[in-house]
């Protein structure tokens, strides 16, 4: 039987709640699609890619994957930020797996996210102010996380901060005693998500385990290495400033966020290190894109040894080329696919002509479309990290089998993360 069973609804989120698992030892491999990589033992990330879908089919795709996966642990990774299906995919993971609880935290306070007195912050603001709450498909409607949970099936409570802070000991108490089905709770501190994951085992009672990667990184699981570091909140991570191999490795990067956040960050990399996917391009032509990308990519490729291919390098892009769709016909939802294939087909050009010895893909949705294109159906974590949240692993099999890989969720990270994630792949220094 699987050590643990970890179900996320975007790739991003998915490896970065995988790495806190590989870190401690435990063997790790991340499934990519519904017919993704399915080992028998250790621990197993599904991604159901669900955030976007329909509440409904979200709930039983969680439902479908927790049945088919029998664990000793089910942990429901959800959004840092909030987004996605939140009641239904919890209420999913606790109807298929039969637990008595689901103990919901979904602070990380390593990037930023933390949640006091019911209310869920991304650094210092409420997360409806931030860009979860303008999310163009599911905004975040409240940052009262317990009002957020409600409309369910079942009964929400709040553990607050006071009890969390109080330890072990009191969040069993509350975890044995409750009349709630689902609770809520606060967390500032690593400290505090220790409390929380020793306290829910300590209960003695079958409980689904939803968070972010916080939460993971404080989860002894039943047969924890003697080695491990659980509740660190640092997960076993590289060096903040990693430095180049200066082995000549060639690293291609797909950036396939618009958030300011990766933006932010896609300056720091340089311009002599970016091309621009042509969205107005790709809203009709997908492949004519992703051509014209490709010539530019290796040109920079032969020059720097790294490169980026942005789909958006300025806010007004997204405008830009959903104003190209309308005037030739293609609906939002077509032209944000569209963009998605053509960032998709890059990598695959890119390997037909001359594979890159390292990956790096931001943006959750279009991961899944890069490791999909490549024949990929799996990724095996390392153990190792970039930061907080940017977990390095190793492709399992596909046209890019065995290749390093780093993945980033596009709204997470500091103003250099990305250009160390080049650097840690082995491409030019970090500059």
């Amino acid at each position: 039987m699987l050590s643990a069973l970890v179900v996320a609804d975007d790739l991003t989120g998915a490896m970065d709640t995988g790495h806190e698992f590989a870190a401690r030892g435990h063997p790790t491999t991340v499934a990519v699609g519904a017919d993704g990589a399915r080992p028998e033992e250790g621990v197993l990330v599904v991604n159901t890619d669900s955030r976007y879908l329909p509440s409904e089919e979200a709930r039983e795709a969680v439902e479908r994957v927790v049945r088919d996966a029998p664990a000793r642990t089910v942990y429901k990774k959800v959004d840092s930020t909030l987004r996605g299906n939140l009641v239904a995919e919890i209420e999913g993971a606790l109807d298929a797996s039969g637990a008595d609880t689901a103990l919901v935290a979904p602070a990380f306070p390593a990037g930023g996210r933390l949640t006091a007195c019911g209310y869920h912050l991304v650094e210092g603001a409420l997360v409806t102010d931030t860009a979860a709450g303008q999310d163009p498909e599911k905004p975040v409607t409240s940052a009262h996380l317990p009002t957020l949970l409600e409309g369910g099936a079942h009964a929400v409570g709040h553990v607050g901060v006071e009890t969390v802070a109080s330890g072990t000991e009191a969040v069993a108490d509350v975890v044995r005693e409750t009349d709630e089905t689902i609770l809520a709770c606060d967390a500032v501190h690593d400290d505090h998500l220790a409390a929380l994951g020793r306290g829910a085992r300590l209960a003695e009672r079958e409980v689904v385990y939803v968070g972010s990667a916080g939460l993971a990184s404080a989860l002894e699981l039943a047969d924890e290495p003697d080695s491990g570091t659980a509740g660190d909140g640092g997960g076993g991570l590289a060096a903040a400033e990693p430095e180049s191999t200066g082995d000549g490795t060639r690293v291609l990067g797909i950036a396939g966020s618009a958030s300011p956040t990766t933006l932010d960050q896609l300056r720091a990399v340089g311009d002599d290190r970016i091309v621009g996917l042509d969205g107005i391009r790709a809203a009709v032509d997908p492949a004519t894109a992703a051509d014209d990308a490709v010539e530019r990519a290796f040109e920079v490729l032969d020059e720097e040894g790294t490169v980026v291919v942005a789909s958006v390098l300025e806010e007004e892009d997204v405008d830009r080329a959903l104003r190209a769709g309308r005037d030739a016909g293609v609906d939002p939802a077509t032209v944000r696919e569209r963009v998605a294939d053509s960032l998709a087909l890059v990598a695959t050009r890119s390997w037909e002509r001359d594979p890159p010895d390292g990956l790096f893909v931001t943006g959750g949705a279009v991961a899944g479309r890069v490791f999909d294109a490549l024949g990929a159906t799996g990724v095996r974590l390392t153990g190792e990290a970039v930061e907080a949240g940017v977990p390095v692993g190793r492709v399992l099999d596909g046209t890019a089998a065995g290749t390093r890989v780093v993945t980033k969720a596009g709204a997470f990270g500091g103003g250099r993360t990305i250009a160390k994630c080049l650097t840690r792949l082995g491409g030019s220094d970090d500059r």
